[in-house]
């Protein structure tokens, strides 16, 4: 083969371009320190480079959420240390409260201060962590979860959910808490019962309680059947007197089941079946042999001391047959008024109108007005107490102001009232109606009110009473020596202690007794029969000594031990009672609103250190503890997020530097190596240009 000159010169510029090139890609390996420029450098590097890369960059976003979640935690664990600060504050005006040588005025002070103790508590329940989200509104970051004043209380828009940031692969962490589990569903009294005073309580007769019905064989009837009550006063029935018995009436043909014909009370009448309190009622016409075929296959339950008039109505439907005891559906009813007609809103607004008004009811026993066992009303001015018909103090008897003689279903007319209201019309322009058999002493209030559950001037509803301790008794909060046993199927969780003291002994040491009493049957726990004062079979046979814890232990069968005490000190008044019932959840803004409202107003009378308010007091320290247990448990679980979220970020720190490693050993060059290649290059191509131009001068024929 023959070389040219052409050739030899070609050969020499191509092996300097290629050390040029290899000389270039060193210098900007060691300028850049990165020994992959591009994936063709080492394609398996580079792609192993990506995956590092794309995981470092995941963990990064994973490391940023971390320290979100560390600062909205933080956050929410700040603002509830100051719900944590208000409460202790809310504790010391309460104890405060109690002082005994405050005057009404003075604590009516430290209900102002409590005030905006209540505004601020509603503040930082509204707390947001800085980007507008609502800490404790649970999932609903946007709505603002709480809305109220002390007047009328406060609502919960939230719900109960947490949400949540995703702070590592497999860990999301809740970010924030739900408001209701902090602020309105906190458990009162010690969290497992609550003691407590008698609240208010209808003025009316007492109904029975119906307790449920069970299948004793398959239903064969349907439609409705009413269980009705009568109280033999007389004795005509020879069973003694004031017995109850009940008969089963039909309400589509309106007889009773035993008979056939209309219920009749009396002797030769329907009314001959004896009541026990607790024993199953069957709902068939059994003994005697009834006249009309009606089985539900079922037995009803009901508790308590019913009065003439009670009844409970119960149905079954065709469909239903072949179901269960649920499908039985019961009601029950004795007295109830409608929400009442305004024909004339004119004389309805009279300045004589107090808009506090009563229908009272009388039961004429001795026949002194008219028929004997007729009942009578009266229209009286709750505030003055005074009859509308006389414009005289309200009085029954002979003379007095029941004189209206009451008809069940017939509307009763606010007219034909004494000169000194409305004249001269003497009308309210408005009527009532009343249904159902009211006893001696039931009444229904009539308030002026534009409530639309009224008819736009006035509201019914049954008139309810405060029965007030007189003792100087307080209770305390109660001990649980075993929870297990106060969940006993036989408590109901609605129970009284109440204390009688003899009457007959009027000695200043005379002993109190007390009974524990089912609130619902009214038996007593100690013999599980009717709760009875004084006499033969009373069951207030425990002395009462202050301090002493009183046991829930020794019980008649079948209570036996509910596992608790509770200690009362001072000295109760006969009659008292206090309630132990089942812990429910209750709101702060509850508590907090009705303890302000008790120092606004005078809470029972002066001296013997007022104990309804120190009572009071001592329930609404209970359970601020109680909110203040739920705060801290929740701080502690925060505590326990940010500590997670601290050790993530430490975890993902030490993958950043784990990855950064690999990626170093991947892409990065080796500086002592590539100096060394590149002075090696730089020699190397210094020489080739070298020789390059001396070769480049000389002709091939210069060597022939």
């Amino acid at each position: 083969m023959r070389i040219s000159t052409q050739m030899i010169f070609d050969a020499g510029l191509g092996s300097m371009q290629n050390q040029t090139s290899a000389l270039i890609r060193t210098q900007q390996q060691i300028s850049s320190g990165k020994r992959i420029l591009n994936p063709a450098d080492d394609p398996v590097a580079s792609a192993q480079a990506l995956d590092v890369t794309q995981a470092q960059s995941l963990n990064q976003q994973y490391q940023n959420a971390q320290g979100n979640a560390q600062s909205i935690l933080g956050l929410a664990d700040s603002q509830l240390s100051s719900v944590n600060d208000l409460y202790a504050r809310i504790k010391e005006l309460t104890v405060q409260a109690g002082n005994a040588s405050l005057s009404d005025s003075d604590r009516r002070s430290i209900a102002i201060e409590l005030r905006s103790r209540y505004e601020e508590l509603i503040g930082l329940a509204n707390s947001t962590d800085g980007t507008g989200q609502y800490l404790f509104s649970g999932y609903q970051g946007a709505t603002q979860p709480f809305a109220g004043s002390v007047e009328n209380g406060v609502v919960y828009n939230g719900d109960s959910g947490q949400r949540t940031l995703s702070v590592s692969a497999s860990r999301q962490l809740s970010v924030s808490d739900s408001g209701n589990a902090l602020f309105m569903g906190v458990p009162n009294g010690n969290g497992t019962f609550a003691t407590g005073l008698r609240g208010l309580k209808s003025a009316n007769a007492s109904q029975a309680t119906f307790e449920g019905a069970a299948v004793s064989n398959p239903p064969t009837s349907t439609g409705t059947v009413d269980v009705r009550f009568w109280t033999d006063t007389a004795n005509a029935m020879g069973g003694g007197a004031n017995k109850v018995y009940y008969d089963l009436v039909n309400t589509v043909t309106g007889n009773s089941l035993y008979t056939g014909t209309p219920p009749v009370t009396g002797t030769g009448g329907s009314f001959t079946h004896p009541y026990v309190s607790g024993s199953p009622i069957p709902l068939s016409s059994l003994s005697p042999p009834a006249v009309v075929a009606f089985d539900y296959g079922a037995n009803a339950v009901i508790t308590g001391t019913p009065q003439t008039g009670d009844l409970f109505t119960f149905s079954r439907n065709a469909a239903s047959l072949t179901l269960a005891s649920s499908t039985l559906t019961a009601s029950s009813a004795r007295t109830a008024i409608s929400t009442g007609t305004v024909t004339d809103p004119v004389k309805w607004s009279s300045n004589t109108n107090s808009g506090n008004l009563e229908v009272r009811f009388w039961v004429d026993g001795t026949g002194s007005v008219g028929p004997q066992g007729r009942t009578y009303y009266d229209l009286v001015d709750a505030g003055s107490g005074k009859s509308l018909f006389t414009g005289n103090s309200s009085a029954t008897g002979a003379g007095g102001s029941y004189t209206h003689a009451y008809t069940s279903g017939s509307p009763i007319n606010f007219n034909g009232l004494a000169a000194a209201y409305n004249p001269p019309s003497n009308d309210f322009g408005a009527s009532v109606i009343v249904s159902g058999i009211p006893a001696s002493g039931d009444s229904f209030t009539v308030k002026a009110s534009t409530d639309p559950a009224g008819n736009g001037y006035f509201v019914t509803a049954a008139k309810e009473i405060q029965t007030a301790n007189t003792g100087s008794a307080i209770v305390g909060t109660g001990t649980v020596t075993d929870s297990a046993k106060w969940r006993n199927p036989a408590n109901s969780g609605d129970l009284e202690i109440r204390f009688w003291k003899d009457p007959q002994n009027t000695a200043a040491n005379a002993p109190v007794y007390y009974d524990i009493v089912d609130a619902r049957t009214e038996k007593s726990l100690f013999t599980n029969s009717a709760s009875t004062a004084g006499g033969l079979g009373s069951t207030y046979t425990h002395a009462f000594t202050a301090g002493d814890g009183i046991s829930f232990s020794g019980l008649a069968a079948p209570y036996g031990d509910l596992g608790i005490s509770v200690a009362i000190s001072g000295t109760p008044a006969s009659g008292d009672a206090f309630t132990v019932q089942n812990s429910t959840s209750t709101s702060i803004f509850q508590n907090l609103g009705d303890l302000i409202g008790t120092l606004e107003g005078r809470i029972g009378p002066p001296g013997a250190g007022n104990s309804e308010l120190q009572n009071k007091l001592g329930f609404v320290l209970t359970n601020l503890d109680q909110a203040r247990d739920a705060v801290l448990k929740v701080r502690a679980d925060i505590g326990t997020r940010m500590g997670e979220a601290s050790d993530l970020t430490n975890v993902s720190q030490s993958l950043n530097l784990q990855y950064s490693s690999t990626l170093s050993n991947l892409q990065d060059v080796d500086y002592a190596k590539a100096i060394t290649d590149f002075m090696r290059q730089q020699t190397g191509l210094q020489a080739a240009q070298q020789t390059f131009s001396k070769v480049s001068g000389l002709s091939l024929f210069n060597y022939l």
